[in-house]
């Protein structure tokens, strides 16, 4: 090694380290103190988790937080999937929710958890599941105990959750929308839309609680509180289900579409003009001009802008759009303005 260019000599280590499988880079690490350190560089470990798993989380290791390094998680991660392939118990728990009777159509994470952060670590950590049996179901995940049951009703479709307040909602064949109190299963409102086929959407809005739905005849219904009190519809996409239902980052924006036909686009809402309806306004309502939409999302970065996936004039071919929603108030109107 030369001992006037150490730096240099690292990084260079560094990068032909790069061409080296997890295996190798261990076996490299002994040869020698240098070697040793140019192999334990966060960043070629952090490389070699991303690129395995595309997304990790290193938090997930627990514990202190000075002793979190990217080889350790990669090390911990591999030792469980190892585990888990081979149907041994280790370092997680495997437990089977037995009770239903039919297919579950959805599952959610109740208390102490976050749905992308579970910490089943917790001995209270709850989950809630909806089946075509037609019952909602609690599950303490440790022991895979059943916490409790809902009546029996028509057969249930969707599943969420409001984390903050601990509710369940759900929908069901007849179009059925139910809230329940997670903790005991005590069922606090319902609302019918009459429609088989329902989609969901809940989000506050300064601290107000509010839930969109989705219906089979291609219209949304935005009811207010627990109580499920109605506050507006609107038709968005007549005679074809709602089976895409977004709201923007900072809940200012509602997006409402089906993927069923090619020639329809996307409506984007004013959110507060179906929480709070004005006589005079009218709900601010605003085609996007891509018709064909196949998948959308919020940039969750970024307050107000809506990526899609859509077709396009050539047959089988997509496209992805980005478009930027405003709204822009004029003299005596206000429009909702959305630029690609």
């Amino acid at each position: 090694m030369d001992p006037h260019h150490p730096y240099l000599i690292g990084d260079c280590l560094i990068h032909i380290f790069t061409f080296l499988t997890e295996d190798d880079l261990i076996s490299a690490s002994t040869v020698c103190k240098d070697w040793y350190e140019a192999a334990e560089t966060p960043w070629l470990w952090r490389r070699i988790c991303l690129q395995r798993w595309s997304f990790c989380n290193i938090a997930a290791l627990g514990g202190d937080h000075l002793n979190h390094s990217w080889k350790r998680y990669f090390q911990r991660r591999c030792h469980l999937e190892k585990n888990m392939t081979q149907g041994r118990s280790g370092d997680y728990t495997c437990k089977s929710l037995r009770g239903h009777t039919g297919r579950v159509v959805g599952l959610v994470y109740l208390q102490g958890n976050s749905s992308l952060l579970p910490d089943l670590s917790k001995s209270s950590a709850v989950v809630c599941s909806a089946s075509t049996d037609g019952t909602v179901r609690a599950w303490n995940i440790q022991n895979g105990e059943n916490l409790w049951c809902s009546p029996v009703q028509s057969p249930l479709t969707m599943i969420i959750v409001d984390e903050k307040q601990e509710v369940i909602i759900t929908s069901d064949s007849a179009g059925l929308i139910t809230t329940w109190q997670g903790q005991t299963g005590q069922q606090l409102a319902s609302f019918s839309t009459a429609s088989s086929h329902c989609t969901l959407l809940q989000y506050n809005i300064n601290n107000n609680w509010f839930l969109t739905v989705g219906t089979g005849q291609g219209s949304i219904c935005t009811l207010a509180d627990l109580t499920l009190t109605k506050t507006s519809s609107l038709m968005v996409c007549d005679s074809f289900r709602v089976d895409i239902l977004l709201v923007s980052p900072d809940k200012k924006w509602i997006v409402a579409g089906t993927k069923e036909n090619a020639d329809l686009s996307l409506k984007v809402i004013y959110s507060e003009s179906l929480t709070s309806p004005s006589e005079d306004e009218g709900t601010l309502c605003q085609s996007v001009p891509v018709p064909g939409c196949q998948a959308a999302v919020f940039i969750p970065t970024q307050p107000a802008r809506l990526a899609i996936i859509h077709h396009t004039e050539l047959r089988g071919n997509k496209a992805l759009t980005v478009f930027d929603v405003s709204l822009k108030k004029m003299k005596y109107k206000t429009e909702i303005q959305g630029e690609g």
